[in-house]
């Protein structure tokens, strides 16, 4: 349909394209398809007859952070769930066009969502604006405005927004929509294109207000990639993190993990038969850009009315970890992001800087940018093989994808009363801080807070996600939840990559003193209602506790309770780097760094609450021997 138009600006169709500034006149368009715009400056539509539009996989990157003007619009492509039942989570790539010069960037309202005339033809620039009905159901020509949220500064359940489609919503902040009955599904976005800075806030107020829903003592917000290009969520991460104290600090706004909505299709829009959930995705070793990061898949769970979970769920999500864990979100992608601590949060940085072209590959088994969603991904027909990649952030793109740092999984399934399963990822990085702690940014949380769970444990942490650098003697507790008597639980490997063959997985249940292959088998498992934190660990080696290394063979951990006092013998004066005691959740309870050889070390236990320990001793050549200990004080 391009000769409906009096100009045609330009006409695009190589792999690039390069304008210092773009300056579209009255009644000129520019097109463009499956290509990356490269715009060092700014972009100026003058009238409402001045447009872009981008078609297939056409996406646009600006370099300075000055930001768009005027009336004309950028036209740009997503699909949508194929469903009037199931939400997706967008974030718009554009904003509501002002006449005038000013600069900046706009807020976005449901003018933004147009329906094309045909758009199965990518020469169509004809669209409408969509219309919404208040009804429940969208149809083939209207969307449901009933449906349409946001979640800004959240801290459970019933801190959703409802905003319908007359709500403003600022730049960079998310907002969920249900489908229509159309089978394409596929949406246009028409506005002012997005650049430059972009903040949103994700701040938490000090006061949980909601400790029942959602995770305890944060703030969530949606939000999303707010640019008509892919966005590299990894920078994302860095780009609001302080990496010289690897994130520890106040400066550290976020959590470290991005949670992705899931929903499977259940044709209802009652809370109670709403089965969803969060996928997880963590960006490994920050100052590492091979590490392309986890993915952990969400379980799919139903919903109360309260917006808790049941436990009667069928199915679960699509696995990304294959599609470079998820790293790179498409142009509409929404998700959500996590407070750091307590007394933390704040404004949270989308910058230019973390703009790249990368086609869409909406597949488990692709390799590109993602928008998750149960239909179609976009249009991509002529896409090669070839993997087409470009980022003006000085990053050799097309290295990561295709020669990224190798970090080993191990992809642990537990599947509870046969209905749903609860997927916990265990990463081999190298460069993991230390196993028996929470390392922010390796390990992913546990937003989901299934009522029936499954998830391993660290400094106290639920998480889904845990890096290690592997030590056959490494434990990780194994916790799990149960919300009535007799639940069943049937744990068992689903997935090693990378893995090497010699790695055997067991779970130790503590309560039996039994070690189950994992690996080449099943446990099977029925336990009474409540949380059981205590009793399983997943390990590399049977009885692993008790491996001595021949450079501790005279080396001795004892425990006196009668007096509380945990003594280790070195008759040979074997060189000590550290003695670290843990306790079953991973929680380091003892440190103590060794400056000097003694033949003997001892430490009152008499603060240590009744229970089992783990007594790790590093020598100075690396070298590590874990002995269990058994704590009984008497007041206790």
């Amino acid at each position: 349909m391009l000769n409906k138009f009096t100009f045609l600006l330009l006409l695009l169709t190589a792999n690039f394209i390069f304008s210092q500034d773009l300056y579209v006149s009255d009644n000129s368009y520019l097109y463009a398809r499956d290509v990356v715009v490269f715009v060092n400056d700014d972009i100026r539509l003058e009238t409402p007859t001045s447009n872009l539009f981008f078609r297939g996989d056409a996406q646009l990157i600006q370099n300075t952070d000055t930001k768009n003007s005027d009336a004309g619009e950028l036209s740009i492509y997503q699909n949508q769930t194929t469903n009037v039942y199931e939400y997706n989570y967008w974030c718009s790539p554009v904003g509501v066009s002002i006449d005038g010069t000013v600069q900046d960037n706009v807020v976005f309202d449901g003018t933004n969502i147009h329906d094309p005339d045909d758009d199965t033809d990518v020469t169509n620039v004809l669209s409408i604006a969509y219309s919404f009905t208040t009804a429940y159901n969208g149809t083939a020509t209207e969307l449901s405005n009933y449906w349409i949220y946001t979640l800004i500064d959240g801290e459970g359940y019933y801190s959703w927004n409802q905003v319908f489609d007359t709500g403003l919503i600022d730049t960079g902040y998310g907002f969920t929509l249900k489908g229509s009955t159309n089978p394409n599904n596929v949406l246009d976005f028409r506005g002012r294109p997005n650049n430059g800075t972009i903040t949103v806030s994700c701040a938490f107020d000090g006061t949980d207000n909601q400790p029942t829903s959602g995770t305890l003592d944060t703030a969530e917000t949606l939000t999303g990639n707010p640019y008509p290009s892919a966005l590299d969520l990894k920078l994302f991460i860095i780009g609001n993190t302080s990496i010289a104290d690897g994130g520890t600090a106040a400066a550290t706004i976020l959590s470290g993990e991005i949670f992705f909505w899931e929903q499977k299709v259940k044709n209802s829009h009652y809370l109670a038969d709403y089965e969803g959930g969060y996928g997880v995705y963590t960006p490994g070793e920050l100052v590492n850009l091979a590490d392309n990061g986890t993915y952990a898949t969400a379980a799919f769970e139903d919903y109360n009315q309260d917006g808790s979970t049941n436990s009667t769920t069928t199915l679960n999500t699509t696995d990304y970890s294959t599609n470079n864990a998820r790293r790179f979100a498409a142009v509409g992608q929404g998700f959500v992001i996590q407070s750091n601590n307590v007394t933390n949060g704040g404004l949270v940085t989308f910058n230019n800087s973390m703009r790249l072209y990368l086609p869409e590959d909406s597949n488990a088994i692709g390799n590109g940018s993602i928008f998750a969603k149960n239909g179609n991904s976009k249009n991509n027909e002529d896409t090669e093989n070839e993997i087409v990649v470009m980022s003006h952030n000085g990053l050799d793109y097309k290295s990561i994808i295709e020669n990224p740092t190798i970090v080993p999984e191990i992809r642990l399934h537990t599947y509870i009363n046969n209905t749903f399963y609860k997927e916990n990822v265990i990463a081999f990085r190298e460069t993991t801080p230390d196993n028996n702690t929470y390392n922010r940014f390796y390990d992913g949380g546990n937003i989901n807070e299934l009522s029936s769970d499954a998830y391993l444990i660290s400094s106290n942490k639920e998480l889904v996600i845990k890096s290690i650098n592997y030590d056959e003697s490494t434990r990780i507790p194994f916790g799990l939840k149960a919300s009535k008597d007799n639940t069943l639980f049937n744990i068992k490997i689903h997935k090693l990559k990378d893995i090497p063959e010699s790695v055997s997985v067991y779970v130790f249940d503590n309560e039996n003193n039994t070690y189950t292959d994992v690996k080449n088998g099943t446990l099977e498992v029925t336990l009474n209602s409540g949380i059981h934190n205590n009793r399983f660990e997943i390990t590399f080696a049977k009885n692993s506790l008790d491996i001595v290394d021949n450079t501790f063979t005279d080396f001795e951990i004892l425990q006196n309770n009668s007096i509380s006092q945990l003594k280790l013998i070195n008759p040979t004066g074997l060189s000590i780097k550290s003695i670290n005691v843990f306790d079953v959740s991973g929680k380091k309870v003892l440190v103590d760094k060794i400056n000097s050889t003694k033949s003997e070390y001892s430490y009152s236990t008499k603060s240590f609450s009744n229970g089992v320990y783990i007594v790790k001793i590093t020598s100075s050549n690396n070298q590590i021997f874990n002995k269990k200990v058994v704590v009984s004080n008497k007041n206790n």
